[in-house]
């Protein structure tokens, strides 16, 4: 039994005891707080007590013994404090909980194999995928491996934003560059590659119409700058998705008229407006098309996800979106939730990632072409730590992400400390297969380092359904922190290689397990993890 499926059992036995006329989703199951307490614990009794009109310890204790009758694998059940029931799993329950340990461990069927799109960058190509982008790719991904392992089929897909009114500013932007347009204060886009788009197009700047260089130039920025930074961030993307590929292919017009048909556009002063206030929006309206034919950014969002959900048959999408985007999912949700409303639309939104170096912001500014891109950042300390470092904060939060630590390769490096407990096991198994012992079929009774190393590992199961829930991946770096914590204490304290040969054995195949789990941890983060390190 797994310990998710074990918190669910204590649940329906007290469930049971209580019997009808509860609501008996108010209690819970969860782990205790302290060790010494025990392993899981419950407050059913004191959540109870007053309207059963019964004293607390007095249902706790007959909750505890409906427990000890009830449950396998329990070293003892005991009722603590007002009211509190404090459950201790036995070793044997450990030692299965550490057989389980394969290559597939904490797989579940949450998702039920449910098709589940996420759409993750999907930066304007108007210029280098920069850090900005980078925090969002990372979380992208590794949520796509989250729910993968979830038991969800996850297209991962990136939104080519090729047309609109950013890409009508990098266009003039070039040209001021090549000197085909006046230099004015409004210019969006400076920097080296500019000039290198002004450069290459010299030729076709003068010769071809606005539309043909326009996809001349977001089709070399994709090329040159936005692949090359997808693949060294480790993403490979199922979708590459042309949001001008809309407005040819008449989704775009085919939305506008469906929203029109639900009487929620109309039109003035020669633009179309979408009544957002009658779709729950704080705003009563806001415009979908300029009076000069241009959408704004509503308008192909909605008809993407009308592509999305109408076209492709997806029943879930989730949108991983920056703070310049936040703001706007509400009133997008909510155009999307009319046309579709059995279908689940979400967003994992993020702040802004600072570089801090010396203790100083390292100051960027996309419009005077100052920015620090994906490539140049992983290049100076490595897509794992790259990866590592943006998910040591909460998504909502900001976060400031450290240079000088990142680029330091020793253990004050959260990622190399827990390589290290990576690291340090195959070097245990490295050393011991020279002498001649191999891991046991089984292991031995289990110590108290180990069984802490087990209780850690066995919360995974349950934290890859939650994250899967709630988008917060950046759970998986606190827990292999706190896991590899444990290891490098077992580490110091037992030299296995030196014990008589079937205890050594016994140990080695607690290592082994070990490692089979980092081997699954890490390919949840995306990361090839290292055997060996200097």
């Amino acid at each position: 039994m797994k310990l998710t499926d074990f918190k669910t059992q204590i649940g329906a036995i007290i469930s049971q005891t209580l019997g009808d006329g509860l609501d008996l989703k108010r209690f819970d199951v969860s782990y205790a707080a302290d060790a010494k307490f025990g392993d899981l614990a419950t407050n059913a009794a004191m959540v109870y007590a007053r309207d059963l009109k019964r004293p607390p310890r007095e249902l706790a204790e007959q909750l505890a013994g409906a427990l000890r009758a009830g449950l396998k694998d329990v070293e003892r059940v005991e009722v603590a404090g007002p009211g509190f029931i404090n459950v201790t799993l036995a070793q044997d329950f450990w030692a299965g909980e550490l057989a389980g340990v394969t290559s597939d461990y904490a797989r579940s069927e949450l998702g039920g194999g449910r098709k589940v799109q996420v759409e993750y960058i999907s930066a304007n190509p108007t210029g280098p995928t920069t850090i900005g982008n980078a925090r969002g790719g990372f979380i992208g991904e590794v949520l796509s491996r989250v729910l993968d392992r979830a038991g969800y089929q996850v297209t991962r897909e990136y939104y080519f934003n090729n047309a609109g009114t950013q890409i009508s500013k990098l266009l003039q932007s070039v040209k001021m560059e090549a000197g085909l347009a006046p230099e004015n204060e409004e210019r969006q886009y400076r920097g080296e590659y500019i000039a290198k788009l002004a450069h290459k197009f010299s030729d076709e700047l003068r010769t071809k119409s606005d539309a043909e260089l326009k996809k001349l130039i977001t089709t070399e920025i994709l090329k040159r700058y936005i692949e090359p930074a997808v693949a060294k961030m480790g993403i490979n993307f199922d979708v590459w998705f042309n949001e001008a590929d809309l407005l040819h292919d008449g989704t775009f017009d085919r939305t506008v008229e469906l929203l029109r048909q639900r009487d929620l556009v109309f039109e003035r002063d020669g633009a179309v407006w979408l009544k957002t206030g009658a779709l729950g929006d704080a705003r009563e309206e806001r415009v979908i098309i300029k009076s000069n034919g241009d959408p704004t950014y509503m308008a192909p969002d909605i008809a993407y996800h009308a592509n999305i959900f109408g076209e492709r048959g997806f029943d879930y999408a989730i949108k991983v979106l920056g703070p310049d985007h936040i703001a706007q999912f509400p009133s997008v949700y909510a155009a999307v939730h009319e046309l579709f409303p059995d279908k689940e639309f979400r967003m994992a939104g993020y702040q802004q990632m600072r570089i801090m170096k010396d203790g100083k912001e390292v100051k960027v500014s996309k419009r005077l072409g100052q920015f620090i891109t994906v490539e140049e950042l992983i290049d100076q300390v490595g897509q794992p730590v790259a990866l590592f470092f943006t998910l040591l904060r909460s998504a909502d939060s900001h976060m400031d992400f450290d240079l000088n630590l990142a680029v330091e390769q020793s253990a004050k490096n959260p990622y190399f400390y827990v390589m290290y407990a990576y690291a340090r096991a195959n070097s245990i198994l490295a050393k011991a297969e020279a002498k001649g012992l191999k891991p046991a079929e089984s292991g031995g009774e289990l110590n108290a380092q180990e069984v802490a190393i087990v209780k850690q590992m066995a919360r995974l199961p349950e934290l890859v359904e939650e994250m899967a829930q709630d988008f917060g991946v950046h759970r998986l770096t606190f827990f292999g922190l706190e896991l590899a914590k444990l290891f490098q204490e077992y580490y110091e304290s037992v030299r296995i290689i030196d014990l008589p040969k079937r205890e050594a054995e016994q140990k080695l195949y607690f290592v082994q397990r070990f490692v089979t789990f980092m081997d699954v941890y890490w390919s949840l983060l995306g990361i090839k993890p290292q055997k060996r390190m200097e």
